[in-house]
């Protein structure tokens, strides 16, 4: 039998500490029987690559006793990596993918209490229609903007709405304004999607949903506008809960969130792309 090759060894130990890092980038600072068991390797071996990967500074002890985290050059790797991708080239190639469907896709970005469309994408046919680069929308208002803001983590989005309130001299109404927002956001992270009438683009319905970062964090939302008007009864059925009449609307928000999960897995997201924060 031949014994392994310095290079298959060194291939081998490459794998098995991306597996540990995987585990740790998954469930957060963990023990080393955590990671043993997550990786199928023994404890012995465990805790030697988790020397190994502490020592050139990838892994670190956590706060609590026997707890291993990822360490902060590994983090700061991530970061540069992130700041390198970007979502316009990701948007825009995954628009071109789905460039065959009647209406214009949209990317919009939070800017403090506005909402700014940065790109966009549309059948040729209707380009006409789709001068939405750069127009900004108040927060309180439209699909894209009440994506952006439905799942920020909950005391950024207190502190959003204090500002809000403020800015518009919202002060004697603040407590019903906060609760009816609050209660929005609620249930458009249930739905994973949201919708409006006119109001990101006149006359026509816009579905909308997130984009997250690798770290699960809100970065853009998706939205398909020039929509029919038509498909309002059905939208409005799914967002209650109840089935639609028919099979349109459904079609149409499953290929909006299909849009959304590649956006974000370019982005590096891989989890769940509904109910995050809920």
């Amino acid at each position: 039998m031949v014994a392994p090759s310095r290079d298959d060894r060194s291939v081998d130990a490459l794998v098995k500490s991306k597996a540990v890092l995987d585990v740790l980038a998954e469930l957060g600072p963990s023990t080393a029987k955590t990671i043993s068991e997550r990786t199928g390797e023994p404890v012995s071996s465990t805790y030697r690559l988790l020397d190994n990967l502490a020592a050139v500074g990838w892994v670190e002890r956590g706060i609590n006793r026997g707890e291993y985290r990822l360490g902060i050059d590994c983090v700061r790797i991530g970061g540069q990596i992130e700041s390198r991708l970007d979502i316009q080239q990701i948007a825009r190639r995954i628009f071109r993918a789905h460039r065959g469907q009647f209406g214009i896709w949209g990317l919009f970005v939070r800017r403090r209490l506005r909402t700014v469309c940065i790109e966009t994408r549309t059948r040729e046919t209707l380009q006409s229609y789709a001068q939405l680069v750069g127009n900004s929308l108040p927060l309180s208002m439209s699909a894209p903007s009440h994506v952006l803001t439905a799942w920020l983590p909950p005391a950024r989005y207190e502190q959003l709405l204090e500002h809000y309130a403020y800015t518009n001299e919202l002060g004697g109404t603040f407590s019903t304004m906060r609760a009816t927002a609050m209660g929005q956001a609620r249930h458009i992270r249930e739905c994973g999607f949201t919708y409006d009438v006119g109001q990101t683009m006149a006359g026509s319905v816009t579905i909308s949903v997130p984009v997250f970062n690798h770290a699960g964090e809100i970065q853009a939302a998706i939205a398909l506008s020039g929509l029919s008007r038509s498909l309002e009864p059905e939208l409005a059925c799914l967002v209650d809960g109840q089935p639609a009449t028919a099979s349109a609307a459904q079609d149409m928000v499953q290929l909006v969130q299909t849009a959304g999960r590649e956006v974000s897995r370019g982005l590096g997201y891989s989890g769940d792309h509904l109910g995050l924060n809920s």
